[in-house]
């Protein structure tokens, strides 16, 4: 939402609020798709809930499930690189005399202290004072745009340009600004017992981030007004020249926004990061020992011998122990860990990722100052549109072929998938 008024700085006002209104339905088309593909799968395995990694590996395999993890936690990563470039952007302009380093290093190394360090109640009341001051932000913004720039924004009501060229680069952005298919599975399980149920309340919770986001663009335009061709290279530097009147609602509204994004991902993508490695690890362990293992039992006498055994099973999951063969018969014993010790080297990875992820943004961000852009480029159009852009039609189509999905929702049927694709 913040880097949009760059993307749609060239088209204009006018032209860039239909180019958003249509993302937008396509963006809703594919969530519905992604919902529809939910309530199959929680209704064939018997679940309550599902994940849209897992939706991906259900439809076309696991090493396949693997690899959207990857993606996803690419682009994960990206956005926390975004945040952490955009607050270090503004606190070097709050803070002229700061290192650079410095400047980008303040937040996130205060965030991931409260974080590593404090109860998780300290984190949520964080996190909730800087939600209250972006929405007290972005109220003041459109109070002040509306009265400040009004003739500006009437003015950019004209139609200015139609080329394909102006319009291309605010798509990805809008479809990640608008899209929220990771949460779609969520709303499912919480939205009631039919796909027509979730469609509503998709429906009407997805226009809510569809009106901020076409005020937004209006305002943004109608503020930065002559200062728009200086400017228009660097999403935070666009919003940080527009009219002085309200340059302090424009700061606390980035400001918080991107602090709350970094604390969500700062408190997520470490667990994420570990889940997708073990997701990895553990595949292609599990397929060398399945690969043994046959190799055991092939051997027809093995009594008296003893082998090395790992548990799939739940009770056992992950333990290692011995296996002795007595002719025919198989022992094998489990070598469980202390819970104790598990939890504690748990904690400790998780504090030591912490401080990576956070580190190498810091570091990115500090000595390449286009970074914030260049990271929603990366995350808009690689990942994001990979991810909930092409997969949604192909899992569908997959899923449909099988005959595991129930008639589509959505008009058109096969004809639809592929315009969406």
């Amino acid at each position: 939402m913040l880097g949009l008024p760059t993307a749609t700085i060239r088209s204009g006002s006018f032209t860039s609020t239909i180019v958003i209104i249509l993302c937008w339905v396509y963006v809703i088309s594919s969530i519905i798709l992604v919902a529809e593909l939910s309530f199959a799968a929680m209704q064939e395995d018997g679940v309550a809930e599902v994940s849209f990694t897992g939706l991906a590996t259900k439809a076309l395999g696991s090493k396949f499930g693997a690899f959207v993890a990857v993606v996803y936690a690419s682009l994960s990563f990206s956005l926390l690189v975004a945040c952490v470039s955009g607050i270090g952007s503004i606190v070097s302009q709050w803070f002229p005399w700061m290192n650079v380093v410095l400047a980008h290093a303040l937040f996130p190394v205060a965030a991931g202290l409260v974080i590593g360090f404090f109860p998780f109640k300290v984190i949520d009341t964080a996190n909730r004072l800087l939600c209250l001051l972006m929405l007290f932000s972005i109220t003041s913004l459109v109070a002040i745009g509306l009265s400040v720039a009004r003739t500006n924004i009437l003015a950019s009501l004209v139609p200015t340009s139609l080329s394909i060229s102006a319009i291309l680069p605010a798509i990805p952005v809008t479809v990640l600004t608008l899209g929220f298919h990771v949460i779609t599975p969520f709303i499912c399980k919480i939205a009631g017992n039919s796909v027509s149920e979730a469609r509503k309340a998709v429906l009407i919770g997805g226009a809510v981030p569809l009106i901020m986001v076409l005020s937004w663009n209006l305002i943004v335009l109608g503020l930065a007004g002559a200062n728009t061709a200086t400017s228009s290279n660097d999403p935070i530097s666009l919003l940080l020249s527009v009219n002085p009147s309200a340059l302090s609602a424009v700061q606390g509204f980035a400001f918080s926004a991107l602090a709350t994004s970094l604390i969500g991902y700062a408190v997520s993508f470490p667990r994420q990061l570990l889940d997708t490695l073990e997701l990895i690890f553990t595949k292609t362990k599990s397929e060398k020992q399945i690969h043994t293992q046959c190799q055991i039992f092939a051997n027809g006498d093995s009594a008296g011998r003893i082998g090395f055994v790992t548990f799939s099973g739940r009770h056992n999951l992950g333990n290692t122990g011995r296996a002795s063969f007595d002719g025919t018969r198989c022992f094998a014993a489990s070598e469980v860990k202390p819970p104790s010790s598990t939890a504690e080297s748990n904690a400790f990875h998780h504090k030591f990722v912490m401080m990576l992820v956070l580190g190498v943004p810091i570091l990115i961000g500090s000595f390449f100052r286009s970074t914030f852009s260049r990271a929603l480029d990366f995350a808009g159009v690689y990942a994001n549109c990979f991810l909930f852009g092409i997969l949604p039609p192909v899992m569908a189509y997959v899923q449909q072929s099988r005959k595991k999905l129930r008639s589509s929702i959505l008009p058109g049927g096969d004809i639809t998938l592929l315009l969406l694709f």
